[in-house]
């Protein structure tokens, strides 16, 4: 799918890397609003979590992944919760702007929004979020429900 016809997504890119830990791109829109930032974590943390993604969901399991701390340099967490019984899933996307806020509290930028998903975007998600990890490389998305092309 083209960019420019993507409405709630979140993506994640690999953008720098040594041998302890990597550099994520994090792309976010709900439709209505939409942030980025850019936060250090390790592939190890990713690919746990592709694989507590494995099957999922799963009764009313609700699953965490964050990177980052929060009101720090970076930060970004995804949180995955049923919504119905139809198997739509919540996500929860919290992103925080990757600057020091040593001076001014008030230029950190921050970022909530939820995305409504299937579970075979989720399924999609993880694989390429398993690859990422692997390859330490590449770009994990992960596409919600209003992402049809349109009539």
């Amino acid at each position: 799918m083209a960019s420019n016809n993507r409405k709630s997504f979140l993506e994640l890119k690999s953008i720098w890397k040594d041998d302890d830990m990597f550099e994520l791109k994090v792309v976010v829109s709900n439709n209505l609003f939409t942030g980025q930032t850019e936060v250090y974590d390790q592939f190890e943390c990713i690919s746990d979590f592709a694989n507590e993604l494995v099957g999922y969901p799963k009764g009313d399991k609700i699953l965490f992944y964050e990177a980052g701390e929060k009101d720090s340099y970076a930060y970004f967490s995804m949180k995955y919760y049923p919504i119905d019984n139809s198997g739509h899933i919540g996500v929860e996307i919290n992103i925080e702007s990757n600057v020091s806020t040593i001076y001014r509290p008030e230029e950190k930028n921050k970022l909530k929004v939820e995305i409504i998903v299937e579970p075979s975007a989720i399924d999609n998600f993880q694989n390429e979020l398993f690859n990422l990890a692997k390859n330490e490389d590449g770009t994990a998305i992960l596409f919600g429900n209003d992402n049809r092309l349109d009539n």
